[in-house]
Protein backbone atom coordinates (compact mmCIF):
# COMPACT_ATOMS: atom_id res chain seq x y z
CA UNK A 1 0.00 0.00 0.00
CA UNK A 2 1.57 3.31 -1.32
CA UNK A 3 2.30 5.46 2.01
CA UNK A 4 -0.14 8.36 0.70
CA UNK A 5 -3.28 5.93 1.19
CA UNK A 6 -1.62 5.30 4.77
CA UNK A 7 -2.14 9.16 5.55
CA UNK A 8 -5.65 9.12 3.99
CA UNK A 9 -7.31 8.74 7.75
CA UNK A 10 -5.26 11.52 9.03
CA UNK A 11 -6.17 14.48 6.87
CA UNK A 12 -6.98 17.29 8.37
CA UNK A 13 -11.01 18.34 8.64
CA UNK A 14 -11.88 21.60 7.68
CA UNK A 15 -14.19 22.81 9.91
CA UNK A 16 -17.35 24.21 7.73
CA UNK A 17 -18.45 27.70 7.83
CA UNK A 18 -22.09 28.28 9.29
CA UNK A 19 -23.41 31.08 7.75
CA UNK A 20 -25.66 32.35 10.89
CA UNK A 21 -27.82 35.24 9.61
CA UNK A 22 -27.83 37.01 12.76
CA UNK A 23 -28.43 40.52 11.20
CA UNK A 24 -31.22 39.34 8.93
CA UNK A 25 -33.15 38.81 12.00
CA UNK A 26 -31.79 40.90 14.46
CA UNK A 27 -34.39 44.25 15.03
CA UNK A 28 -33.52 47.52 16.99
CA UNK A 29 -36.71 48.49 19.37
CA UNK A 30 -35.87 52.29 20.28
CA UNK A 31 -36.26 53.58 24.02
CA UNK A 32 -39.28 55.20 24.69
CA UNK A 33 -37.50 57.08 27.60
CA UNK A 34 -33.84 57.45 28.57
CA UNK A 35 -33.76 59.53 32.01
CA UNK A 36 -30.54 59.80 33.84
CA UNK A 37 -31.51 58.31 37.44
CA UNK A 38 -30.48 60.99 39.94
CA UNK A 39 -28.89 60.80 43.23
CA UNK A 40 -31.55 60.25 45.69
CA UNK A 41 -30.24 61.02 48.70
CA UNK A 42 -30.21 64.81 47.69
CA UNK A 43 -34.42 64.61 48.77
CA UNK A 44 -34.03 65.35 51.89
CA UNK A 45 -37.67 66.00 53.69
CA UNK A 46 -36.77 68.96 55.73
CA UNK A 47 -35.81 70.69 52.42
CA UNK A 48 -39.20 70.33 51.28
CA UNK A 49 -41.14 71.85 54.15
CA UNK A 50 -38.75 75.13 54.89
CA UNK A 51 -42.05 76.73 53.65
CA UNK A 52 -44.23 75.19 56.04
CA UNK A 53 -45.76 77.51 59.19
CA UNK A 54 -46.94 76.71 61.91
CA UNK A 55 -50.51 77.16 60.98
CA UNK A 56 -49.91 74.03 58.32
CA UNK A 57 -47.69 71.29 60.73
CA UNK A 58 -50.28 68.52 59.83
CA UNK A 59 -50.04 69.31 55.97
CA UNK A 60 -46.13 69.74 57.05
CA UNK A 61 -45.77 66.16 58.80
CA UNK A 62 -48.12 64.81 56.21
CA UNK A 63 -45.77 65.81 53.20
CA UNK A 64 -42.49 64.27 54.88
CA UNK A 65 -43.93 61.10 55.64
CA UNK A 66 -45.29 60.77 51.58
CA UNK A 67 -41.61 62.07 51.27
CA UNK A 68 -40.15 59.68 52.66
CA UNK A 69 -42.16 56.91 51.53
CA UNK A 70 -41.59 57.99 47.66
CA UNK A 71 -38.06 57.71 48.24
CA UNK A 72 -38.20 54.75 50.02
CA UNK A 73 -39.77 52.90 47.02
CA UNK A 74 -37.77 54.56 44.47
CA UNK A 75 -35.16 53.10 46.05
CA UNK A 76 -36.30 49.78 45.72
CA UNK A 77 -36.92 50.44 42.48
CA UNK A 78 -40.80 49.98 43.30
CA UNK A 79 -41.87 52.92 40.56
CA UNK A 80 -45.44 52.37 40.50
CA UNK A 81 -46.02 52.67 44.50
CA UNK A 82 -43.01 55.97 44.57
CA UNK A 83 -45.17 57.20 41.80
CA UNK A 84 -48.45 57.14 43.47
CA UNK A 85 -46.85 59.21 46.54
CA UNK A 86 -45.11 61.82 43.98
CA UNK A 87 -48.56 61.91 42.72
CA UNK A 88 -49.67 62.96 45.95
CA UNK A 89 -46.84 65.26 46.70
CA UNK A 90 -48.09 66.98 43.37
CA UNK A 91 -51.63 66.93 44.08
CA UNK A 92 -51.58 68.84 46.88
CA UNK A 93 -48.40 71.15 46.59
CA UNK A 94 -47.86 71.99 43.36
CA UNK A 95 -43.99 72.07 43.61
CA UNK A 96 -42.18 71.76 40.77
CA UNK A 97 -39.54 69.32 42.40
CA UNK A 98 -42.39 66.64 43.06
CA UNK A 99 -43.84 67.59 39.25
CA UNK A 100 -40.71 66.19 37.62
CA UNK A 101 -40.14 63.18 40.16
CA UNK A 102 -43.99 61.99 39.77
CA UNK A 103 -43.08 62.33 35.82
CA UNK A 104 -40.09 60.60 35.95
CA UNK A 105 -41.51 57.57 38.00
CA UNK A 106 -44.39 57.52 35.69
CA UNK A 107 -42.24 56.38 33.42
CA UNK A 108 -40.51 54.08 34.96
CA UNK A 109 -43.41 52.22 36.34
CA UNK A 110 -45.27 52.16 32.72
CA UNK A 111 -48.23 54.25 33.41
CA UNK A 112 -49.37 57.33 31.65
CA UNK A 113 -48.67 60.54 34.05
CA UNK A 114 -51.87 63.00 33.89
CA UNK A 115 -49.72 65.80 34.25
CA UNK A 116 -48.32 66.10 30.93
CA UNK A 117 -49.98 69.34 30.12
CA UNK A 118 -48.72 70.35 33.32
CA UNK A 119 -44.76 69.74 32.18
CA UNK A 120 -45.22 71.83 29.32
CA UNK A 121 -46.68 74.58 31.20
CA UNK A 122 -43.15 74.45 33.67
CA UNK A 123 -40.77 74.19 29.99
CA UNK A 124 -42.55 77.49 28.37
CA UNK A 125 -41.55 78.69 32.09
CA UNK A 126 -38.05 77.48 32.67
CA UNK A 127 -36.80 76.93 28.67
CA UNK A 128 -33.52 75.87 30.44
CA UNK A 129 -34.52 72.97 31.89
CA UNK A 130 -33.09 69.87 30.23
CA UNK A 131 -34.12 67.60 32.66
CA UNK A 132 -37.67 68.32 32.34
CA UNK A 133 -37.63 68.47 28.16
CA UNK A 134 -35.67 65.42 28.05
CA UNK A 135 -39.62 63.87 30.79
CA UNK A 136 -41.13 65.44 28.02
CA UNK A 137 -39.96 63.65 25.05
CA UNK A 138 -39.64 60.85 26.81
CA UNK A 139 -43.14 60.87 28.18
CA UNK A 140 -44.68 61.37 24.78
CA UNK A 141 -42.59 58.80 23.27
CA UNK A 142 -44.08 56.46 26.01
CA UNK A 143 -48.10 57.69 25.32
CA UNK A 144 -47.07 57.14 21.42
CA UNK A 145 -47.79 60.55 20.22
CA UNK A 146 -44.47 60.44 17.91
CA UNK A 147 -45.38 63.59 16.29
CA UNK A 148 -45.16 65.40 20.18
CA UNK A 149 -42.37 64.00 20.40
CA UNK A 150 -40.51 65.22 17.41
CA UNK A 151 -41.65 68.41 18.09
CA UNK A 152 -40.15 68.00 21.43
CA UNK A 153 -36.72 67.39 20.07
CA UNK A 154 -36.20 70.71 18.30
CA UNK A 155 -36.15 72.90 21.55
CA UNK A 156 -34.41 70.18 23.36
CA UNK A 157 -31.42 70.04 20.94
CA UNK A 158 -31.38 73.89 21.13
CA UNK A 159 -29.96 73.55 25.03
CA UNK A 160 -28.53 70.10 24.95
CA UNK A 161 -24.85 68.87 23.44
CA UNK A 162 -25.46 65.53 25.41
CA UNK A 163 -24.93 62.75 23.82
CA UNK A 164 -28.04 60.89 25.44
CA UNK A 165 -30.59 63.76 23.90
CA UNK A 166 -29.41 62.92 20.21
CA UNK A 167 -30.05 59.15 21.03
CA UNK A 168 -33.22 59.90 22.67
CA UNK A 169 -34.24 62.08 19.98
CA UNK A 170 -34.12 59.47 17.35
CA UNK A 171 -36.39 57.66 18.96
CA UNK A 172 -39.43 59.37 17.49
CA UNK A 173 -38.06 59.22 14.11
CA UNK A 174 -37.64 55.62 13.92
CA UNK A 175 -41.20 54.75 15.11
CA UNK A 176 -42.08 56.94 12.26
CA UNK A 177 -39.92 55.16 10.05
CA UNK A 178 -37.72 58.32 9.43
CA UNK A 179 -34.72 56.39 9.46
CA UNK A 180 -32.49 59.02 7.27
CA UNK A 181 -33.12 61.55 10.21
CA UNK A 182 -32.79 59.30 12.92
CA UNK A 183 -29.69 58.04 11.59
CA UNK A 184 -28.32 61.73 11.47
CA UNK A 185 -29.30 62.25 15.23
CA UNK A 186 -27.73 58.94 15.67
CA UNK A 187 -24.49 59.86 14.46
CA UNK A 188 -24.02 62.47 16.06
CA UNK A 189 -24.65 61.07 19.23
CA UNK A 190 -22.06 58.44 18.04
CA UNK A 191 -19.79 61.07 17.18
CA UNK A 192 -19.51 63.00 20.65
CA UNK A 193 -18.42 59.42 22.62
CA UNK A 194 -17.82 56.87 20.06
CA UNK A 195 -20.25 54.78 21.89
CA UNK A 196 -20.48 51.42 20.18
CA UNK A 197 -23.77 50.58 21.56
CA UNK A 198 -25.20 53.63 19.54
CA UNK A 199 -23.07 52.58 16.75
CA UNK A 200 -24.57 49.39 16.38
CA UNK A 201 -27.78 51.22 16.42
CA UNK A 202 -27.08 52.85 13.25
CA UNK A 203 -25.79 49.54 11.80
CA UNK A 204 -29.06 47.79 12.30
CA UNK A 205 -31.40 50.80 10.99
CA UNK A 206 -28.62 50.75 7.74
CA UNK A 207 -29.04 46.42 7.40
CA UNK A 208 -32.18 46.19 8.36
CA UNK A 209 -34.31 49.34 7.54
CA UNK A 210 -32.40 50.71 4.51
CA UNK A 211 -30.42 48.21 3.10
CA UNK A 212 -27.45 49.80 2.97
CA UNK A 213 -25.10 47.29 3.91
CA UNK A 214 -21.76 49.10 2.25
CA UNK A 215 -22.49 52.00 4.16
CA UNK A 216 -22.99 49.98 7.40
CA UNK A 217 -19.69 48.18 6.78
CA UNK A 218 -17.54 51.60 6.22
CA UNK A 219 -18.73 52.59 9.24
CA UNK A 220 -17.99 49.37 11.55
CA UNK A 221 -14.40 49.30 9.75
CA UNK A 222 -14.04 52.99 10.38
CA UNK A 223 -14.39 52.22 14.07
CA UNK A 224 -12.25 49.24 14.37
CA UNK A 225 -9.04 50.85 12.77
CA UNK A 226 -9.66 53.97 14.83
CA UNK A 227 -11.13 52.38 18.38
CA UNK A 228 -10.00 49.05 18.12
CA UNK A 229 -11.71 45.33 17.63
CA UNK A 230 -13.95 45.20 20.28
CA UNK A 231 -16.31 42.06 20.26
CA UNK A 232 -19.11 43.82 20.17
CA UNK A 233 -17.90 45.52 16.75
CA UNK A 234 -16.10 43.17 14.96
CA UNK A 235 -18.75 40.46 15.64
CA UNK A 236 -20.95 42.41 14.10
CA UNK A 237 -18.76 42.28 10.89
CA UNK A 238 -18.28 38.70 11.16
CA UNK A 239 -21.90 38.64 10.73
CA UNK A 240 -22.07 40.64 7.61
CA UNK A 241 -19.11 38.78 6.13
CA UNK A 242 -20.33 35.47 6.67
CA UNK A 243 -23.45 36.78 4.80
CA UNK A 244 -21.58 37.67 2.02
CA UNK A 245 -19.35 35.30 1.43
CA UNK A 246 -15.88 37.34 1.98
CA UNK A 247 -13.69 35.07 4.00
CA UNK A 248 -11.16 37.34 3.13
CA UNK A 249 -12.37 39.77 5.45
CA UNK A 250 -13.56 37.48 7.91
CA UNK A 251 -9.96 36.35 8.14
CA UNK A 252 -8.96 40.02 8.80
CA UNK A 253 -11.58 40.25 11.29
CA UNK A 254 -11.01 36.90 13.31
CA UNK A 255 -7.19 37.81 13.66
CA UNK A 256 -7.80 41.33 14.90
CA UNK A 257 -10.29 39.25 17.52
CA UNK A 258 -7.60 37.01 18.66
CA UNK A 259 -5.08 39.74 19.24
CA UNK A 260 -7.32 41.53 21.08
CA UNK A 261 -9.18 38.91 22.95
CA UNK A 262 -6.77 35.91 23.19
CA UNK A 263 -9.30 33.59 22.63
CA UNK A 264 -8.72 30.47 21.40
CA UNK A 265 -11.70 30.67 19.39
CA UNK A 266 -10.94 33.03 17.01
CA UNK A 267 -7.22 32.21 16.26
CA UNK A 268 -9.08 28.40 15.43
CA UNK A 269 -11.43 30.58 13.00
CA UNK A 270 -8.34 32.17 11.52
CA UNK A 271 -6.77 29.25 10.71
CA UNK A 272 -10.36 27.56 9.01
CA UNK A 273 -10.28 30.62 7.58
CA UNK A 274 -6.88 30.13 5.65
CA UNK A 275 -7.88 26.59 5.08
CA UNK A 276 -11.01 27.03 3.59
CA UNK A 277 -8.78 30.01 1.09
CA UNK A 278 -6.01 26.99 0.55
CA UNK A 279 -3.65 29.72 1.93
CA UNK A 280 -1.43 27.10 3.78
CA UNK A 281 1.26 29.15 4.03
CA UNK A 282 -0.44 31.61 5.64
CA UNK A 283 -1.93 29.45 8.17
CA UNK A 284 1.19 28.41 8.71
CA UNK A 285 3.08 31.27 9.37
CA UNK A 286 0.04 32.26 11.94
CA UNK A 287 0.64 29.51 14.25
CA UNK A 288 4.57 30.14 13.72
CA UNK A 289 4.29 33.77 15.13
CA UNK A 290 0.32 34.77 16.35
CA UNK A 291 -0.48 31.73 17.49
CA UNK A 292 1.50 29.30 19.37
CA UNK A 293 0.14 25.61 18.88
CA UNK A 294 1.86 23.26 18.13
CA UNK A 295 -0.19 20.46 17.21
CA UNK A 296 -2.40 22.35 14.56
CA UNK A 297 1.26 23.49 13.35
CA UNK A 298 2.13 19.79 13.33
CA UNK A 299 -0.82 18.96 11.29
CA UNK A 300 -0.53 21.68 8.50
CA UNK A 301 3.11 20.65 8.39
CA UNK A 302 1.45 16.77 7.36
CA UNK A 303 -1.39 18.30 5.12
CA UNK A 304 1.26 20.08 2.90
CA UNK A 305 3.75 17.37 3.14
CA UNK A 306 6.13 18.92 5.16
CA UNK A 307 7.28 15.87 6.82
CA UNK A 308 10.85 17.04 7.76
CA UNK A 309 9.38 19.94 10.06
CA UNK A 310 6.66 17.99 11.19
CA UNK A 311 9.31 15.60 12.36
CA UNK A 312 11.22 18.41 13.98
CA UNK A 313 8.10 19.36 15.59
CA UNK A 314 7.39 15.64 17.12
CA UNK A 315 10.60 15.91 19.26
CA UNK A 316 9.69 18.85 20.78
CA UNK A 317 6.32 17.64 21.58
CA UNK A 318 7.79 14.12 22.24
CA UNK A 319 9.43 16.48 25.56
CA UNK A 320 6.92 18.60 26.49
CA UNK A 321 3.81 16.22 26.53
CA UNK A 322 3.47 12.70 27.43
CA UNK A 323 1.48 11.59 24.75
CA UNK A 324 3.26 8.46 23.24
CA UNK A 325 1.45 9.02 19.90
CA UNK A 326 3.96 11.71 19.25
CA UNK A 327 6.63 8.81 19.23
CA UNK A 328 4.21 7.30 16.27
CA UNK A 329 3.71 10.54 14.52
CA UNK A 330 8.02 11.02 14.70
CA UNK A 331 8.26 7.27 13.15
CA UNK A 332 5.53 8.27 10.40
CA UNK A 333 7.39 11.36 9.49
CA UNK A 334 11.05 10.28 9.59
CA UNK A 335 9.56 7.68 7.28
CA UNK A 336 7.91 10.03 5.03
CA UNK A 337 10.37 12.60 4.93
CA UNK A 338 13.21 10.19 3.98
CA UNK A 339 14.88 10.34 0.65
CA UNK A 340 15.47 7.10 0.79
CA UNK A 341 12.81 4.69 2.07
CA UNK A 342 14.76 1.32 1.81
CA UNK A 343 17.59 3.13 4.23
CA UNK A 344 18.52 0.68 6.75
CA UNK A 345 19.36 3.16 9.57
CA UNK A 346 15.89 4.74 9.20
CA UNK A 347 14.25 1.94 8.92
CA UNK A 348 15.59 0.96 12.28
CA UNK A 349 15.33 4.52 13.70
CA UNK A 350 11.48 4.19 12.43
CA UNK A 351 10.81 0.66 14.14
CA UNK A 352 12.81 2.04 17.50
CA UNK A 353 9.82 4.91 17.45
CA UNK A 354 6.92 2.96 17.07
CA UNK A 355 8.04 0.30 19.54
CA UNK A 356 8.18 2.97 22.12
CA UNK A 357 4.54 4.34 21.15
CA UNK A 358 3.38 1.44 21.92
CA UNK A 359 5.02 0.26 25.36
CA UNK A 360 3.93 3.53 26.67
CA UNK A 361 0.16 2.86 26.16
CA UNK A 362 -0.25 4.02 22.31
CA UNK A 363 -3.17 2.30 20.88
CA UNK A 364 -4.67 3.96 17.79
CA UNK A 365 -5.51 1.75 14.74
CA UNK A 366 -3.92 4.22 12.27
CA UNK A 367 -0.94 3.83 14.01
CA UNK A 368 -0.86 0.00 14.16
CA UNK A 369 -1.64 -0.26 10.65
CA UNK A 370 1.03 2.11 9.50
CA UNK A 371 4.35 0.19 11.18
CA UNK A 372 2.20 -3.45 10.41
CA UNK A 373 2.18 -2.29 6.83
CA UNK A 374 6.09 -1.07 7.03
CA UNK A 375 7.54 -3.93 9.34
CA UNK A 376 5.47 -6.14 6.14
CA UNK A 377 6.31 -4.15 2.91
CA UNK A 378 10.11 -3.51 3.86
CA UNK A 379 9.99 -7.22 5.14
CA UNK A 380 11.59 -6.23 8.52
CA UNK A 381 9.17 -8.54 9.79
CA UNK A 382 6.05 -9.99 7.87
CA UNK A 383 4.49 -12.12 10.81
CA UNK A 384 5.07 -9.66 13.25
CA UNK A 385 3.13 -7.16 11.07
CA UNK A 386 0.89 -9.25 10.38
CA UNK A 387 0.18 -9.67 14.13
CA UNK A 388 -0.03 -5.93 14.42
CA UNK A 389 -2.22 -5.35 11.62
CA UNK A 390 -4.60 -7.95 13.48
CA UNK A 391 -4.72 -5.51 16.39
CA UNK A 392 -5.83 -2.54 14.33
CA UNK A 393 -8.87 -5.18 12.80
CA UNK A 394 -9.66 -5.97 16.13
CA UNK A 395 -10.82 -1.92 16.75
CA UNK A 396 -12.03 -2.00 12.98
CA UNK A 397 -12.84 -4.95 11.29
CA UNK A 398 -13.86 -3.78 8.42
CA UNK A 399 -11.57 -1.36 7.12
CA UNK A 400 -10.23 -1.69 3.60
CA UNK A 401 -7.19 -0.13 4.20
CA UNK A 402 -5.98 -2.33 7.33
CA UNK A 403 -7.57 -5.61 5.32
CA UNK A 404 -5.79 -4.60 2.07
CA UNK A 405 -2.28 -4.53 4.35
CA UNK A 406 -3.47 -7.85 5.47
CA UNK A 407 -3.48 -8.70 2.26
CA UNK A 408 -0.36 -7.92 1.44
CA UNK A 409 1.47 -9.49 4.25
CA UNK A 410 -0.07 -12.64 3.24
CA UNK A 411 1.00 -12.48 0.00
CA UNK A 412 4.16 -11.88 1.20
CA UNK A 413 4.48 -15.16 3.33
CA UNK A 414 2.89 -16.88 -0.21
CA UNK A 415 -0.31 -17.74 1.93
CA UNK A 416 -2.03 -17.05 -1.79
CA UNK A 417 -5.69 -17.96 -0.44
CA UNK A 418 -5.80 -16.09 2.34
CA UNK A 419 -4.20 -13.42 0.61
CA UNK A 420 -6.98 -13.66 -2.15
CA UNK A 421 -9.86 -13.83 0.42
CA UNK A 422 -8.85 -10.48 2.28
CA UNK A 423 -8.00 -8.75 -1.09
CA UNK A 424 -10.96 -9.90 -2.50
CA UNK A 425 -13.07 -8.76 0.71
CA UNK A 426 -11.01 -5.08 -0.31
CA UNK A 427 -12.30 -4.87 -3.64
CA UNK A 428 -16.05 -5.76 -2.40
CA UNK A 429 -15.74 -2.50 -0.46
CA UNK A 430 -13.72 0.09 -2.34
CA UNK A 431 -14.21 -1.60 -6.13
CA UNK A 432 -11.72 -0.92 -8.46
CA UNK A 433 -11.45 2.54 -8.71
CA UNK A 434 -8.43 3.48 -6.38
CA UNK A 435 -5.03 3.07 -8.28
CA UNK A 436 -3.37 1.30 -5.00
CA UNK A 437 -6.39 -1.68 -4.95
CA UNK A 438 -5.88 -2.42 -8.65
CA UNK A 439 -2.01 -2.65 -7.99
CA UNK A 440 -2.42 -4.96 -5.07
CA UNK A 441 -5.37 -6.56 -6.79
CA UNK A 442 -3.52 -7.39 -9.96
CA UNK A 443 0.04 -8.44 -8.47
CA UNK A 444 -1.62 -11.03 -5.69
CA UNK A 445 -3.79 -12.48 -8.48
CA UNK A 446 -1.67 -13.18 -10.89
CA UNK A 447 1.21 -13.93 -8.96
CA UNK A 448 -1.09 -15.93 -6.66
CA UNK A 449 -2.29 -17.55 -10.23
CA UNK A 450 1.30 -18.66 -11.47
CA UNK A 451 1.74 -20.66 -7.83
CA UNK A 452 -1.26 -22.21 -8.53
CA UNK A 453 -0.14 -23.50 -12.00
CA UNK A 454 3.53 -24.64 -10.82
Amino acid sequence: MPWNRRLKRRAIALSAFVTVLVLGCSTYTPQRQIVAKEDLAKYNPKDFGKAASVKRASSVEKEDEWIVKAIWFEQQNNFKESNRYYKKLYDSTHKDEYLLKELKTALYSGVTSDHIEKLENYIAKHPDNIVAKRLLLSSHLYAKKYEKAKSSTLPLLEKSTQAIDFELSANPYIFTKEYSRAVELLTEAYNKTYNEDILLKIVTILVNYQGDVPEAITRLETHRSSRGCSEKICLQLVDIYLQQGNITQLLSVYEDLYESTQKEVYAEKAIESYLYLKDHAGAVLFLQTKYKNPEMLYSLYVDTKDYSKAYALTQQLISTTSDPKWYAEAGITLYESASNKDDKEMLGNVVELFEKAFKNGAKNSVYLNYYGYTLIDKDIDVEKGISIIKKALEQEPDNSYYLDSLAWGYYKLHQCTEALSVIKKVVDIEGLDEVEIVEHWNTINQNCKKEKEE
